[in-house]
């Protein structure tokens, strides 16, 4: 009961309550997407066999850590296999398929509202309440975030643990209790378990601990025990979270460090910087163009009007969330790449640095008035979209064609992001993946190998993580002709980056060149479905969703 009171769960102010509605509305358009299985492979949900064995044992690798893989578990594998037992139900009839699947995106969801409900309060107790009412409207239907709310991967966990931790380090400088020092660090560690870049938010801790104090006494202030108790249960909280760092830390380090040293380079830029397509291509991504001219206004002005006063409450206030945000930016603008998923967590904090502005014209009822009209209907309009594109995804007609039109026990291959067919209700195949080549292989090979030592224990750790380009034998006419498979189903997802990275097509052309023949019929296989994701109209936005707009094409034999 004690978070639950430092929270102040008492009643919902109207505005928030209409957030909540409306975020929830948007996250439930498009929530059987996939229908049977998730389709975005960052997603941490379906690790492996879902067992209480498997999942908590030690992960295969570090570079994602684990812990929302134990929370979703815990909250909806665990309790629907009670069901399953208490009703002597099928084995697998809940804890397979279409029901684990969307009580798993409500868990999703569920975190979006929560992370909905600390915005809100965050900002009141910094900006006021007119602000944060503000402030949470267009949160809560921007539709970058309804996005990530139909991925079952660590995206809105992440946004939710770090506005947690950091409604308790916002208390550290407020309030300055022990209780708060705890919570903030203990939020912190998980937030870095369930992504690593959830430890940004823990200079905030550092930070508010400082603020907190009127007079600069350097040593009571940088050896307090409160401030050494919150550090180390940043520890503690991502241990917890993800305790197998800890009991196989040669390979959690390992993992670690190859991802720090890969993700930013992951497509083949070894060279330059997002300071400017951070707010221009990301942000805007996430929020839409009409919020990032209007926010970007609004918070250049707050800052101004901030750091013109003379009041030390509201400098401080704006101080602590400018300092979290700039480092994040400063961070993750300087990668050579860029994803809007790296992005997402730290746009709650930029949100939240316009709050000065809303009150300074907060009695200017036309302008509000006008300005929210247009953030708040564009979005709702965008947020609809979204639930859309996901609904008419080209793969959830083809499900529906294979269980009609394919005979049970039929061959088939497929490439990645392909359904898993047999998943379906219905549906029985002889189904083959095709081998997964990611053509990183290669293309990692030229940087690394230009960057490292030969003997350096990067390369060796890449070499160990790229052995399916083993595989590029399969794909050739002569080795097609002796698998001889009834059909075949490919999708853009997969054999696009053979045709339009340039550095893959100059690096695997014997692949470029198998699925050009493919989809131009040239081998003795012709198409019997061909479905793509509509473009989405220039207005709407995000423009891109993570493996969403697709092609997804069905051949058979010609001789069928």
């Amino acid at each position: 009961m004690g978070i639950l009171n430092k929270l102040k769960i008492i009643t919902l102010d109207s505005y928030l309550l209409i957030a909540l509605i409306s975020g929830f509305i948007f996250c439930l358009y498009g929530i059987n997407w996939g229908r049977v299985e998730e389709w975005n492979p960052d997603q941490m949900v379906f690790k492996g066999n879902l067992s209480l064995g498997e999942i908590f044992s030690s992960p295969s690798e570090f570079l994602k850590p684990p812990f929302h893989t134990y929370f979703n578990f815990i909250l909806s594998y665990i309790p629907l296999k009670f069901i399953e037992k208490i009703f002597r139900l099928s084995q697998h009839s809940l804890t397979s398929g279409s029901v684990i699947l969307l009580c798993s995106r409500i868990i999703t969801a569920s975190l979006f509202l929560g992370s909905i409900f600390l915005n809100f309060h965050i900002n009141k107790r910094f900006f006021g309440l007119f602000a944060a009412r503000i402030i949470t409207l267009i949160f809560a239907t921007s539709s970058g975030f309804i996005v990530y709310s139909h991925f079952l991967t660590a995206d809105i966990p992440l946004i939710f643990w770090m506005l947690l931790s950091f409604y308790f380090i916002q208390s550290i400088y407020l309030q300055g209790k022990v209780s708060d020092y705890f919570l903030a660090g203990l939020f912190t560690g998980i937030a870095t378990a369930t992504k690593y870049n959830g430890l940004s938010v823990g200079i905030g801790i550092v930070l508010a601990h400082l603020l907190s104090y009127n007079e600069l006494a350097w040593k009571k202030i940088l050896f307090s025990k409160k401030l050494i108790l919150s550090l180390l249960t940043v520890v503690m909280g991502f241990l917890i979270g993800n305790p197998f760092a800890l009991i196989n830390y040669r390979q959690f380090v390992s993992d670690f460090l190859y991802n720090y040293i890969t993700t930013p380079i992951y497509n083949g830029e070894i060279t330059g910087t997002n300071y400017f397509t951070f707010f221009s291509i990301y942000i805007r991504e996430i929020v839409g163009l009409p919020s990032l001219i209007i926010l970007n206004v609004a918070i250049l002005y707050s800052l101004y009007i901030t750091f013109s006063s003379k009041e030390k409450k509201s400098i401080k206030g704006v101080l602590l969330v400018l300092t979290v945000f700039i480092i994040y930016y400063y961070k993750f603008a300087n990668f050579p790449r860029l994803e809007t998923r790296f992005i997402l967590p730290i746009v709650p904090f930029w949100l939240m640095l316009s709050g000065p502005f809303w009150n300074q014209i907060k009695s200017n009822k036309a302008a509000i008035s006008v300005i929210l009209v247009i953030i708040i209907s564009y979005n709702t309009v965008c947020s609809l979209y979204v639930g859309k594109r996901f609904s008419d995804d080209p793969r959830m007609v083809a499900q529906e064609w294979v269980k009609r039109n394919i005979p049970e026990l039929s061959s088939i291959e497929n490439t990645a992001y392909i359904p898993t067919w047999n998943r379906l209700p219905g549906v029985k195949l002889k189904s083959r993946n095709m081998p997964f080549i990611s053509g990183r292989g290669k293309l990692f090979q030229e940087i690394l190998t230009s960057k490292f030592k030969e003997d350096s224990w990067i390369i060796k750790r890449w070499r160990e993580s790229q052995k399916s380009d083993q595989n590029l034998n399969f794909y050739s006419q002569e080795d097609l002709a002796k698998r001889r498979p009834k059909y075949i189903a490919i999708n853009s997802l997969y054999y696009e980056r053979f045709f339009n990275n340039a550095n893959l097509k100059e690096l695997y052309p014997e692949i470029n060149q198998f699925f050009n023949s493919l989809i131009s019929e040239e081998y003795s296989y012709k198409k019997i479905f061909d479905q793509e994701s509509k473009i989405p109209p220039a207005w709407a936005y995000p423009h891109n969703i993570d493996f969403l707009h697709n092609r997804t094409i069905i051949l058979t034999g010609k001789d069928a």
